[in-house]
């Protein structure tokens, strides 16, 4: 009972199970339906809370007005609706700053290629850094992470880490990593006057 090629003329039968999802009650379907409901305001509930944390950071890290803070995070929301600028765009939107790139390279911490508002808001208020004054007062502002009218040695590390990216310098590997503590140790011995 062979055919050409060699195959039987017996078919083959698969067992197959038929799992049949059964419809859901009309408890399931509203507990489903609040559930949803229930993610989209919590959603809602975060996106509010990090505005206000946006909003709160501008006043007080760059004294802005809650008006100013308030127009400048819709204005970016609504320009840029996932949240973020591009490199890209960044560079285009400041072509004529010649720091742009290396103030991005700063703010991008996590290397995503992207600014949130806050980290955006900053280097837009970067001042112009021409006298050694306000290079120092714009990396304190950066960089008091924390709000504490100081700079702790963790704080004035991510200060070295910048200034490496800025100069386009790798912050990885032992040698680099090694050369940021050696330079993070000298500025403290010769900022820490009082030895806290």
């Amino acid at each position: 009972n062979k055919m050409a090629g060699g195959k039987t003329g017996k078919k083959q039968t698969k067992s197959k199970k038929n799992v049949e999802k059964k419809p859901l009650t009309r408890r399931q379907k509203l507990a489903e339906k609040d559930a949803q409901k229930k993610a989209m305001a919590d959603r809602e509930v975060n996106k509010q809370n990090e505005k206000v944390e946006n909003i709160e950071l501008l006043e007080t890290k760059l004294g802005m007005s809650k008006i100013d803070s308030l127009v400048a995070y819709d204005k970016f929301h609504k320009k840029y609706t996932d949240g973020e600028i591009k490199k890209e765009d960044f560079l285009e939107e400041n072509k004529d700053n010649i720091m742009a790139e290396a103030f991005f390279r700063v703010f991008d911490e996590d290397n995503s290629g992207a600014l949130s508002f806050y980290e955006y808001m900053m280097v837009k208020n970067a001042p112009d850094l021409d006298s050694p004054e306000q290079k120092i007062d714009w990396i304190f502002t950066a960089f008091d992470q924390d709000d504490g009218g100081t700079i702790d040695v963790e704080e004035v590390y991510e200060i070295v880490v910048a200034l490496f990216k800025m100069a386009g310098k790798s912050t990885t590997g032992i040698r680099n990593e090694i050369e940021i503590e050696d330079c993070v140790d000298n500025i403290i011995d010769a900022v820490d006057t009082d030895g806290d």
